[in-house]
């Protein structure tokens, strides 16, 4: 058996490849995959590894092109999805629940957009006791929050008072050593 492999198809994911693989040692042609674990690992790579080769032996080449040939790539069209033979959607009759869902979930978006703020300015502040420059735009993100004139739930205030107790505190030492210099 030959070493030299025919690169005979570059598909862009593990699944494509996997499907070639499998119509072509279908019809017993051995395949090698090259690049399959670097793409599927790393699939933002994927253009600039080249994709996935599928590769066979120099002698199979010939038969596995032609094999490939035969089959035209298959599309399938958004209208493919919704509908199946023999298979009803009632996605039409859903939109009504979806609206509402939709409503509601707008309005609790701003107390889960506030709840993120503060935990994103609480860890930004117990960070910044590590990494200055983190103290500096966690301090802001907690006056942000205090003139922004949400009401905040107890948690949240506790939260943002550790915050600025720890703002605070490393802020004015760093205006101590700042000002021996």
């Amino acid at each position: 058996m030959s070493t030299d492999f025919v690169t005979v198809a570059t598909l862009n994911t593990p699944t494509e490849a996997s499907l070639v693989r499998n119509q072509l040692e279908a019809e017993g042609i051995r395949v090698f995959l090259s690049d399959e674990e670097a793409v599927g690992m790393a699939w933002y790579l994927g253009n600039a590894i080249g994709g996935i080769k599928v590769q066979v032996a120099a002698e199979n080449a010939d038969r596995a092109f032609e094999l490939l040939d035969e089959h035209d790539p298959v599309t399938i069209s958004e209208e493919d999805w919704k509908t199946v033979e023999g298979f009803e959607n009632d996605w039409d009759e859903d939109e009504e629940d979806t609206d509402a869902a939709q409503d509601t979930a707008e309005e609790s978006a701003p107390e889960r957009d506030l709840d993120q703020e503060v935990n994103r300015a609480f860890k930004a502040a117990v960070l910044g006791i590590i990494f200055f420059p983190i103290q500096v735009y966690s301090f802001f993100l907690l006056l942000d929050i205090l003139f922004s004139g949400h009401s905040l739930t107890p948690v949240q205030q506790k939260k943002v008072k550790i915050g600025l107790l720890l703002n605070t505190f490393i802020l004015f030492c760093a205006y101590i050593l700042l000002s021996r210099l």
